[in-house]
């Protein structure tokens, strides 16, 4: 982008975080699938590591103001929850299985999650308060929890 950004070209980047509504969450679908597959919905050690998210509406409405906005070579965030735990998001997800939630070791991640556990384990919180003093963005959407409550498993 720099070298972008030195040749007059105005560009900028909206990172991304786990981008929700009740058909399609970021990595969760994955996640999903292991749970449905596995027939438990897991999450590694104490489940404290986090994700951020935010609502789709709110990122369509941010690429708005970024694309309108934003300082050349800006770097904005897409974050509304700076970071949900995995063991929130597992249970979550259990109760919309209807499967059992379990703790697994670190050491079982990659047998259990696969080329997932690289991201399940980590621990990636973000802030877009600066994103949201320099745009005047303001996510208003529905959190992730709410989401995943109100998805249809039947269809995912």
């Amino acid at each position: 982008m720099k070298e972008l950004t030195a040749r007059g070209v105005n560009s900028s980047v909206v990172r991304l975080a786990q981008i929700h509504d009740t058909r399609k969450q970021g990595l969760i679908p994955y996640v999903t699938s292991v749970a449905r597959q596995k027939r438990v919905s897991a999450y590694i050690g104490d489940g404290t590591n986090r994700w951020p998210a935010a609502h789709v509406s709110d990122v369509a409405r941010l690429y708005r103001l970024a694309f309108a906005k934003a300082e050349r070579g800006a770097i904005s965030h897409a974050v509304d929850e700076e970071g949900m735990s995995m063991k929130s998001i597992a249970e979550a997800l259990g109760r919309g299985l209807k499967v059992p939630i379990v703790s697994i070791r670190p050491e079982e991640a990659e047998a259990h999650f696969g080329w997932l556990a690289l991201f399940v384990g980590h621990d990636m919180p973000a802030s877009s308060s600066l994103t949201q003093q320099k745009l005047n963005w303001k996510p208003t959407g529905p959190g992730l929890i709410s989401d995943l409550d109100g998805m249809d498993y039947e269809q995912v």
